[in-house]
């Protein structure tokens, strides 16, 4: 890095679908290599994201190896595919099924699916898993020069899998938040929290422009599982009301989190000004 930079490693990037996350990365992104910094910008849904799970199945040894004598022709693959962490195999089982479609059985998908880390997993199991993976991202990135940029990791992804899947209590949420701002910090990040004024507005807007599939998951995930079985909720509607409470969950855990951080409320078409905010919060961490 730079002499007379901050030792700045990480940006973390939340709100809610649709708050603008993706453009405020482009332009910290473009404002870091501006500096001459060497900058990593990882979007939600990458399946080599170094601190998120996407498409990942935990298995025991036993389970691993079984897969093994029953899909031989698939061995050389689910090796190049599989991490192992202590007595964890992790199979990125959707990174599989996209780079060998013909060759992954449906009936392997199905097996793999229900150890899913975020879908398949007990609470305990996925926050151990989420938190071992921090930690060994951390170790990596404290070695490197690169700036990390990442969307959803700190706030959206692990409060969605806790309160919507699981109907955590509120504490266990805010604990295992903090549990995660403590492993980060020696990376001294920032967190960039975009705050739509009119959270209705802005997820009609992502809806409108994203497959009908994801909206059609997006409901049966916040409003069919655990809170939607103890919440009145259901459909879009209830969609909107659980980003609706998860904004303002996040912007109040975001005040007891050890970690600077930016609330940016915006009316959904103000990405100048919101720009200029980002631009001034990141230069003064930047320098010394």
């Amino acid at each position: 890095m730079n002499q007379g930079m901050s030792p700045l490693k990480l940006i973390l990037l939340e709100g809610i679908p649709g708050s603008g996350k993706s453009s405020a990365g482009d332009f910290v992104q473009g404002l870091l290599e501006r500096q001459g910094l060497a900058v990593r910008f990882w979007r939600e849904g990458d399946f080599d994201h170094p601190a998120d799970f996407e498409g990942v199945a935990c298995l025991n040894e036993a389970h691993y190896w079984d897969l093994w004598a029953r899909y031989p022709q698939l061995a050389d693959p689910l090796r190049r595919h599989t991490a192992v962490r202590g007595a964890d195999y992790l199979v990125s089982y959707r990174k599989l099924q996209h780079n060998h479609p013909e060759a992954m059985p449906q009936a392997l998908i199905d097996e793999l699916a229900p150890h899913d880390v975020y879908d398949g997993l007990p609470m305990a199991e996925y926050c151990r898993l989420a938190l071992e993976l921090w930690r060994a991202f951390c170790q990596v990135a404290a070695q490197s020069d690169t700036v990390t940029i990442l969307e959803c990791c700190l706030l959206q992804n692990p409060l969605t899998v806790l309160l919507a899947r699981h109907d955590a209590d509120p504490q266990a949420a805010r604990k295992h938040i903090a549990s995660i701002a403590a492993i980060v910090q020696p990376l001294h990040p920032l967190v960039i929290y975009l705050s739509p004024y009119d959270a209705r507005a802005a997820l009609d807007r992502v809806r409108a422009e994203r497959p009908i599939e994801w909206a059609d998951f997006v409901i049966w995930y916040l409003t069919g599982q655990a809170y939607g079985q103890t919440h009145p909720v259901a459909g879009w509607e209830g969609v909107i009301q659980f980003y609706a409470m998860r904004q303002k969950l996040e912007v109040k855990l975001l005040t007891g989190l050890p970690l600077p951080s930016l609330v940016i409320e915006h009316a959904g078409q103000e990405w100048e000004r919101c720009n200029a905010e980002i631009g001034r919060f990141v230069t003064a961490y930047l320098l010394t």
